[in-house]
């Protein structure tokens, strides 16, 4: 055992040694930092410890992306440059202005004082002298005392973080990881400094089955990072562990607590080692002869176990009674929509796309301060609407075409919007709007030659795609007085995309240009089962497409092959309403499963298609799935698949209003697919009469 892990397992077991008494003392504690410091200290360390008994005062000497060099330049200036950030012994918070560092320095008796480097240079030794000498030296000069001196070790950026000091790296969060390892554990070590460790920290909570999902924008943490940071300071600051520590900041959930105060209290207890928790997805089953025993529910049976009786008792009550399982179990209750949808058109362009198509970008207002941006290609050569197909896209609406007309934000906000797009050139400030990133994903002329619209949104104007605790998405503007969270049976992340869906198709009633009674919803991924949900809440949508949806899609959840309902809620908190995280490891005492959801389409036509390589999201779950599903559209008389056997890699297989095929290759939508929905689509939308 290494000198430094040894040291850090005693910090911990200081616990034996404080007392309770000492718990009560006030610990007053100085960084002088940057937004790092923010999300470190700032959120959750004055309530950890208050709720041991003790009490801290804070104070933070904030620059945005304040390095070393700065900071002493500053500090021998005495330059007031900064925002001196204080949080008093009751957790009352102030912000003073333009203050220089000697004023902070004589604010408090200070017990502890902190530095970091900032990001983009924390993994770059030759960044941190003579400044941190320098700095160390100002400040231990102007105390009265001399505080322990703390060294706030920073994180590596998310995998696939958009930004462009990423590169000083490599891109490679492993890179930087071990750089900043390296370079803070030899500063802390020559200058005689205790090491906070909150990029180990970050890089055990990856470890773990929530993954990599501690970054709000790529680099800042979201909440559980800020919590897992700030439990690395308790365990340093108070040498006790903060294993147990009851304080549950909102908008975490119990697990995602537990595995921050354990990568907390290992990071401190061994700084050097990404410690594996057994929490991997190792266990991730890709054998068929390990798939559990299991039995559907029945379809066509009531709640009570009576057997539907034909068409009209699924329509009466039958139907219903699966919605409402899905609704309060899985997705979660939306609110109905703006009784008024207020539109502004922004644009308006003909002859576009080499003269194929024409173009609106229309900005819907979906009330309460919340606005949502359609993309709209029509085909040039239509004499009447025509049938369209609605899809929500994953990075902004700039990332499926490379059309310099489309709109985006401002530089300063691309990442807050587009998120990050992994394998793209960080280094370009073109790639790093995702702009025309995804556009083999939507091959638009094909599309539009075929004779249909295609209407898109970012995922993103209703809510982001990670785990901030709904406190960015459209569900925080529909929250009773007093409400800080969705209720267990209220709407995750998926069904507001669903919700937008809906909220589109209702422009799309407006819009002359677009047929809204023939308007197929479709999705890749987690885009698939938005859409799936969206196509069972709104019987409006003409026809339905999951492409490669998986777990929580169109894949039979009893199956256990691949994603799992654990691992989904593990990895993505956010997707579902709570009350479908009670069956994570249980698939086999959910009411339901997917095959249901596939039913509640019925009678519309309904295209499920699945990739060979593809094991995560179990092809032969999805297929399965939509066999059990063809019940339902028996009840009106459409061919059904039951029975069918599965097609080979590169085969399809339809039935009247059924659809399934397995495509050659991996997690991937491809003109492959898009050949077989267009033909899928002309059957059922096709209007030839409206082109030239």
């Amino acid at each position: 055992m290494n000198f430094r892990r040894l040291f850090g397992m005693t910090v911990l077991l200081l616990a034996s040694l404080a007392g309770a008494a000492g718990q009560n003392d006030t610990l007053r504690i100085l960084a002088i930092g940057n937004s790092f410091s923010v999300d470190a200290i700032e959120q959750n360390l004055h309530e950890i410890a208050a709720d041991a008994g003790a009490v801290y005062i804070i104070g933070n000497l904030y620059i945005g992306g304040c390095s070393l060099e700065k900071h002493a330049l500053n500090a021998e200036s005495g330059a007031p440059a900064y925002s001196y950030r204080k949080i008093d012994a009751e957790g009352g918070r102030e912000v003073r202005e333009k203050t220089a560092l000697p004023q902070a320095l004589a604010d408090e008796p200070w017990d502890v004082v902190s530095f970091q480097q900032s990001s983009p240079l924390s993994g770059i030794p030759a960044s941190y002298e003579p400044w941190l000498e320098r700095l160390i030296r100002y400040v231990t000069a102007r105390l009265d005392r001399t505080p322990r001196l703390l060294f706030h070790q920073t994180w590596a950026y998310a995998r696939d973080a958009l930004n462009l000091n990423f590169s000083n790296y490599g891109c490679d969060q492993k890179v930087m990881y071990l750089s900043i390892l390296r370079a803070s554990a030899d500063a802390a070590k020559r200058h005689g400094l205790e090491l906070v460790p909150c990029g180990t920290a970050m890089q055990n909570y990856r470890a773990t089955w929530y993954r990599d999902n501690v970054n709000r924008d790529g680099y800042h943490l979201n909440l559980v990072g800020r919590y897992i940071a700030a439990a690395t300071w308790y365990c340093v600051l108070s040498g006790r562990d903060v294993r147990g520590n009851a304080y549950m900041p909102l908008h975490l959930t119990p697990g995602q607590v537990k595995a921050a105060q354990e990568s907390a209290a290992a990071a401190v207890a061994d700084p050097d080692t990404v410690t594996d928790f057994g929490m991997r997805s190792n266990s991730i089953n890709y054998d068929e002869a390990a798939v559990p025993a299991y039995k559907l529910p029945e379809l066509m049976r009531y709640a009570d176990g009576s057997k539907v009786k034909g068409r009209d008792g699924w329509e009466s009550r039958r139907r219903a009674e699966i919605y409402a399982l899905f609704e309060r179990e899985m997705f979660g209750r939306a609110p109905a929509g703006p009784d008024t949808l207020k539109t502004k058109m922004k644009e308006s362009a003909g002859e576009v796309l080499g003269g194929l198509a024409n173009r609106k970008q229309v900005r819907l207002d979906l009330g309460l301060g919340r606005w949502m941006d359609l993309l709209i290609y029509t085909p040039a050569g239509a004499t009447c609407p025509v049938p369209a197909f609605l899809g929500i896209n994953f990075f902004g609406n700039s990332s499926i075409v490379a059309d310099e007309a489309v709109w985006r934000l401002e530089p300063e906000t691309m990442q807050r919007r587009y998120g990050a797009y992994p394998g793209i050139d960080r280094n370009k400030v073109e790639s790093r709007s995702a702009r025309g990133a995804q556009a083999s994903r939507w091959p638009l002329e094909r599309i539009l030659e075929a004779g249909y619209a295609v209407v898109t949104f970012y995922n993103g104007d209703l809510d982001p795609d990670f785990d901030d605790g709904f406190r960015n998405g459209i569900q925080s503007r529909h929250y009773k007085k007093g409400q800080h969270y969705p209720e267990p049976d209220e709407w995750g992340t998926l069904a507001a995309w669903a919700w937008g869906l809906s909220r589109a198709l209702d422009y799309l009633e407006e819009e002359p240009s677009v047929d809204a009674s023939r308007v197929a919803v479709f999705g890749h991924s987690r885009m698939g089962k938005a859409a799936l949900w969206a196509a069972a809440s709104d019987p409006r949508f003409a026809l339905v497409i999951s492409n490669e949806s998986g777990c929580g899609g169109a894949a039979l959840s009893r199956r256990a092959y691949g994603e799992t309902v654990e691992i989904i809620n593990r990895s993505f908190p956010h997707w579902f309403c709570e009350n479908f995280k009670k069956y994570a490891g249980k698939e086999q005492l959910l009411p339901f499963d997917q095959h249901e959801l596939l039913a509640l389409i019925a009678p519309r036509p309904l295209y499920v298609a699945s990739a060979s390589l593809d094991r995560w999201s179990d092809p032969k779950g999805e297929f399965l799935s939509a066999v059990a599903a063809s019940q339902a559209y028996g009840l009106y008389g459409y061919k059904a698949l039951k029975g069918a056997k599965m097609p080979a890699p590169g085969q399809s297989l339809v039935s009247d209003r059924m659809a399934y095929h397995l495509r050659e290759g991996k997690h991937e939508i491809t003109l492959f697919d898009w050949e077989h929905y267009l033909a899928f689509a002309d059957r059922f939308l096709k209007n030839k009469k409206c082109l030239k």
